[in-house]
């Protein structure tokens, strides 16, 4: 009987997938590996039947796609041969058996749960071609949809996250999967990077499996790059690690664990040491050679890592002119029981204070502004992130000050201890001043400094400058100082 039931209800889900496409879809699947998302692609108009099982328990819904609409923003950072726009977001419009509903694809933006599925949008194919640089290419339909059931982890759980002694967001470079790489070509970001001052923290292999490819002995004369591929053909490819530090007892060939140490952090790039302004690790993923997206996989290896209960998702970078209202959202903002959060409050650089999610701002001069999101979950817990806006002068195009800060150490800061900061703005005109948060001084910077925090808390930290136009620049970015 219970055979029999289940087999009317698959008989039905499919007459009314027929019903809805007028056709069974064919080959719209990109992956379907056991442990992994199922991921499919489909234009508008078309729909495909999800039949998925987890821990005994099953389900199945029918997805269609109706409608994408995609969101640009001036960006003048790009030679006048480029247009001058690029895409910052995409709302992206289903049916999930027949109900309604609204997606985004955005950076930083986790896979959301909807009548026992996770959702997510991977990829949007006009958003992809419109690259110059990132561009996966290998898309067939307009929208790449990946899917597994609600209680069911993004990935295998055995995805170890692939820097040891991290805190997410711990620098303020940090670019993730379709986000704009900012003062470059119009490039969407193919992985995640994850910034760090150079030689300081472990960078291990997230999986158990086989090195395929390494920089040693004497460096690969690119990004010095290792490659780690598990017996499912999940393969990792991790970044820009000066060679000094790569660990000489594993060379192509090698099988190695799911948290060895391989190397630290660097910043190597075309063969030398070139990313003297902006170091970090690279993290891209491919499953069976094609490119996965990989934000949702870190960030669930990363709260498995560590005991962050709720994180702070401002949105990374946004970008404008003078007079446009931005959008500051912070519902993609993170806790670790899927909880909705208690509260938001925008602490914004107009010296306004918003306590709700979204807002909106707009600036009357052009400059680099840090806008701080301040989250709390339920049982009281906290965190910050900024979102850092750069507001061009359309005549300036790209004269203008940029750059970024990191710190380090960025975990298991203690009262007493000496944390090192490093200044990497450009096209400054005027000296860069610190303040560490903790007092109201401030503090000439010139590349590099450091202070000790007497208490324990959450301090901002604030550079601020001025650019070739006396715009001002402002970069912000949070350090917790643990109790000892």
């Amino acid at each position: 009987m219970k055979h029999s039931r289940t087999l009317i209800a698959c008989l039905f889900l499919i007459l009314c997938f027929l019903n809805a496409t007028g056709q069974l879809q064919q080959e719209t699947f990109i992956l379907d590996e056991p442990g992994f998302p199922f991921i499919f692609e489909l234009n508008p108009g078309e729909s495909q039947l999800i039949n998925r099982t987890y821990k005994g328990e099953t389900i199945e819904k029918i997805i269609k796609l109706d409608s994408i609409r995609l969101f640009t923003e001036p960006n003048y950072w790009f030679s006048k041969p480029i247009l001058q726009q690029n895409y910052y977001q995409a709302r992206v419009d289903l049916e999930i058996s027949g109900k309604a509903v609204v997606l985004f694809h955005r950076p930083y933006q986790m896979p959301v749960t909807i009548d026992g599925l996770r959702i997510y949008i991977e990829n949007i194919k006009q958003w992809d071609e419109s690259a110059r640089i990132g561009k996966c290419g290998d898309m067939t339909k307009q929208v790449r949809i990946a899917v597994c059931m609600e209680n069911e982890p993004w990935g295998p759980e055995n995805i170890v996250f692939p820097i040891n002694d991290y805190r997410w967001r711990s620098a303020v470079y940090y670019n993730t999967w379709s986000a704009l790489v900012p003062y470059n070509l119009l490039y969407y970001h193919r992985g995640e990077d994850y910034g760090a001052i150079p030689d300081r923290l472990e960078v291990v292999s997230p999986v158990d499996g086989k090195i395929t490819s390494s920089p040693l002995p004497d460096g690969d004369g690119r990004s010095n790059a290792i490659s780690v591929e598990s017996h499912d053909h999940f393969k990792w490819r991790l970044a820009h690690m000066n060679i000094e530090t790569i660990r000489k007892e594993y060379p192509v060939g090698t099988e190695v664990k799911a948290g060895t140490v391989l190397a630290k952090t660097g910043m190597t790039w075309a063969g030398r040491k070139s990313q003297k302004d902006d170091p970090h690790l690279h993290v891209g993923l491919t499953l069976k050679g094609i490119k996965v997206a990989s934000f949702p996989y870190l960030m669930e290896a990363y709260l498995r890592k560590y005991p962050d209960q709720v994180l702070a998702i401002a949105g990374g970078y946004r970008f404008t002119i003078t007079g446009e209202p931005v959008e500051l959202n912070a519902t993609r903002s993170i806790t670790r029981d899927n909880l909705p959060l208690k509260s938001f409050k925008w602490n914004l650089s107009n010296g306004e204070t918003v306590k709700a999610p979204q807002t909106t701002i707009i600036y009357n001069q052009p400059g680099l502004y840090s806008e701080e999101l301040i989250v709390e979950s339920n049982e009281g817990y906290q965190d910050r992130d900024f979102l850092y806006v750069r507001v061009f002068d359309p005549e300036r195009g790209r004269n203008i000050a940029s750059g970024w800060t990191y710190y380090y150490p960025v975990r298991g800061i203690k009262p007493g201890m000496e944390v090192l900061f490093w200044n990497r703005l450009d096209k400054t005109t005027s000296d860069v001043n610190i303040n560490f948060g903790d007092n109201s001084i401030w503090y000439l910077v010139s590349k590099e400094t450091t202070h000790k925090y007497e208490k324990s808390g959450h301090y901002v930290v604030t550079l601020k400058s001025t650019g070739p136009e006396n715009e001002p620049v402002t970069l912000k970015m949070e350090i917790i100082v643990e109790n000892d």
